[in-house]
């Protein structure tokens, strides 16, 4: 009984361009697994073990899938022009436009998400401390007051 053999290896130079492509793809608004599936590319699995084991090309997928979410917002557009121009009525629209805000959303939250992340330090100091440290500025403040070109003032 033969045994069953993968695919043949691909050269470094070979899978620089499918990773190439595979980002061009995506960056053009397919899925990943729908760019895997155009027959031009490795299968989903491969592609998901480069994205686990190459960090650069993880940076560039992530950089795709920010394209990806313009490019969904390109769509919106269209849908806008659609019901616009009668092709799509009004909740047609709505549908498709809100489906379209929830993917960017989802793809790129940083541009297209609806919340911001708003970073904030709180620093807990004791009360009694803050008083301390006003006292002694209110002290500071009384001397400099009494003071006159940096010398005590004679009563």
């Amino acid at each position: 009984m033969p045994k069953k053999r993968g695919p043949a290896p691909i050269s470094g130079a070979q899978m620089a361009d499918q990773k190439d492509l595979f980002i061009e793809l995506v960056s053009d608004g397919l899925s990943a697994r729908k760019a895997c599936s155009s027959g031009k590319l490795p299968t989903f699995p491969t592609i998901s073990k480069w994205l686990r084991d190459d960090g650069e090309f993880r940076d560039k997928y992530r950089v795709a899938m920010e394209l990806r979410a313009q490019k969904i917002d390109d769509d919106i557009d269209d849908a806008i022009e659609q019901m616009k121009y009668g092709e799509l009525d009004a909740q047609q629209a709505r549908v498709v436009i809100d489906t379209y805000k929830w993917r960017a959303a989802k793809l790129y939250p940083k541009l297209y998400g609806e919340n911001q992340k708003v970073e904030h330090e709180h620093k807990v100091v004791s009360f009694v401390d803050e008083l301390k440290l006003a006292a002694a500025q209110i002290e500071q403040q009384r001397l400099a007051d009494k003071t006159i070109d940096g010398e005590a003032e004679e009563k």
